[in-house]
C-alpha cells in the first residue's frame, strides 16, 4: 500500500514538472553598452517592471556586463521563428572567424547584420547577430521622417551628433532613453533623419574618419577641397599637424557662422566623456603588471588610465602612486566623472589601484581579475580599499 502511494506521488511530481516545463522557462541576458531596462524587456517579450522586480532591482541604471535573469513564455513555434543568437566580439575575433564559428558565409553575416558598413571593422564588445533574420525594414527606405540610427565614433558627444542629425541634445538622450551624457564608440543612437527632403543635398554633411598614415592633406585631396577650405569647415581643429586615430572629420557642408567665429572650448563635461569613452574602446582587454605603455590589448591599472587621459589632452605620471599626486583632492562624496580613484588592496598603507569614476558609483579600471571592465566603487571589495580621489579636469 505504502508503495502504491509513494509511486503515485512520484508521478504527481513529474507530471507537474513536466507541465511546468512547458509554460515558462527562466532566461538571462548580458546588458550590453548602450542598451537599456526597455530595449531588454521589449527583446524579451516581457515589461521593464517585470525585470525589474525579477533581478531585485530599485532604479532604472544598469551596467555592461551585467547578468539579468528573466521569465520567457515558452511556446515552441515562437522560439523556433524568432529566436536570434547573438555573439559578443572578443580580443582576437574578425566577421571571418565568427561567420566561420557559426557555420555562415561572411555575406550571409553580414546580411544578418545591415549595421555593419565596413566588414574589417569589429570591437570589442561589440554584438553580432548570428542567427534569425534581419528586419524587413532594414532593407526598406521610408519616404518621410524615419527612425535612423548613428554609430558613435571616438571624439563624439551627444552635442555634436545632435547637430547632424538636426536634433537637440534632450531629444536625443529621450530618443535613446539615456539619464547622462556618456556615450560611447560603437554604441548605435537612434536620430531623427528626412530620407526624402528635396534639398537633402544642401543639408547633408558627409564626414571622415582619421585612419593610421592620414594627414589633413591626404584627407583634403581625397575630397578634392583645399587645405584651408578643409580647415573652415572644420574649426575645431586648432593645430592643422595634429588629428587623431578615430577623429571625424567633416569633409562637406558648412560650418555655422558661429562656429567659425567662436570656436568653443570642451567643457569639462565634455573632456570627461572624451576619456571614459576612449577607455571604452579597451573593454575586455586582459590585466598585465607592468604592461607597456604602448600596448593597447593588455593595461595594468595605471597604464589603462594614462592612455585615457591622453585623449584629452592629459599626461599622467606611469605609477597609481604618482598619478595620487596630481590634480586635486576631492572627497568621495563629491565625485565626478573623470575623477581618479585610489585604493590600497593590500591593506598596508600603499596605494596600489588606481581607475577612472564613471558615475553612479561606477569606475572604469584595469583590475586583475577582470581586465578592462566597469566595477562599483562601494563593493565590499572596493569600498573599504578605497583611499582618496583627484580631479584632474577642469
Amino acid at each position: 500500500m505504502n508503495n502504491s502511494k509513494n509511486s503515485f506521488i512520484l508521478a504527481g511530481t513529474i507530471i507537474g514538472t513536466l507541465i511546468a516545463g512547458t509554460s515558462a522557462y527562466a532566461g538571462s541576458y548580458q546588458v550590453k553598452s548602450g542598451d537599456t531596462l526597455d530595449k531588454i524587456s521589449k527583446a524579451n517579450n516581457t515589461t521593464v517592471q517585470q525585470l525589474k522586480s525579477q533581478n531585485h532591482l530599485t532604479s532604472n541604471l544598469i551596467f555592461p556586463g551585467q547578468i539579468l535573469k528573466f521569465n520567457t513564455p515558452n511556446t515552441q513555434t515562437d522560439k523556433n521563428i524568432n529566436k536570434t543568437e547573438k555573439y559578443v566580439v572578443k580580443l582576437g575575433d574578425t566577421l571571418s572567424k565568427i561567420a566561420k564559428r557559426y557555420n555562415l558565409s561572411l555575406s550571409a553575416l553580414l546580411k544578418l547584420n545591415t549595421n555593419i558598413s565596413n566588414s574589417d571593422r569589429i570591437y570589442i564588445g561589440q554584438s553580432i547577430r548570428v542567427s534569425g533574420q534581419a528586419p524587413a525594414s532594414s532593407s526598406t527606405a521610408n519616404n518621410s521622417t524615419s527612425n535612423a540610427t548613428y554609430k558613435v565614433k571616438s571624439g563624439d558627444t551627444l552635442d555634436k551628433i545632435a547637430r547632424v542629425n538636426n536634433m537637440t541634445v534632450q531629444q536625443l538622450k529621450s530618443k535613446n532613453h539615456l539619464t547622462g551624457t556618456l556615450i560611447f564608440p560603437g554604441q548605435v543612437l537612434k536620430v531623427n533623419t528626412l530620407t526624402s527632403t528635396p534639398d537633402n543635398s544642401k543639408s547633408t554633411t558627409d564626414v571622415y574618419v582619421v585612419k593610421l598614415g592620414d594627414s589633413l592633406s591626404t584627407i583634403a585631396k581625397r575630397y578634392n577641397l583645399s587645405l584651408s577650405a578643409l580647415l573652415k569647415i572644420n574649426p575645431n581643429i586648432s593645430n592643422s599637424d595634429r588629428i587623431r586615430i578615430g577623429q571625424t572629420i567633416r569633409v562637406s557642408g558648412k560650418a555655422s557662422a558661429s562656429s567659425i567665429n567662436k570656436p568653443t572650448k570642451p567643457t569639462k563635461s565634455t573632456k570627461a566623456d572624451q576619456v571614459l569613452a576612449a577607455g571604452a574602446k579597451y573593454l575586455g582587454a586582459k590585466y598585465v603588471y607592468g604592461a607597456s605603455t604602448s600596448r593597447t590589448d593588455v593595461f595594468d591599472c595605471s597604464s589603462f588610465t594614462l592612455r585615457a587621459f591622453k585623449s584629452a589632452g592629459i599626461s599622467l605620471p606611469r605609477n597609481s602612486v604618482a598619478q595620487s599626486h596630481v590634480g586635486t583632492s576631492v572627497s568621495s562624496k563629491s565625485l565626478q566623472k573623470g575623477d581618479l580613484v585610489f585604493f590600497d588592496t593590500n591593506n598596508d598603507g600603499v596605494i596600489n589601484h588606481v581607475g577612472i569614476y564613471a558615475g553612479n558609483g561606477q569606475m572604469l579600471n584595469a583590475s586583475t581579475s577582470k581586465g578592462v571592465s566597469y566595477a562599483n566603487i562601494n563593493s565590499s571589495y572596493w569600498g573599504p580599499s578605497f583611499v582618496k580621489a583627484v580631479r584632474v579636469l577642469n
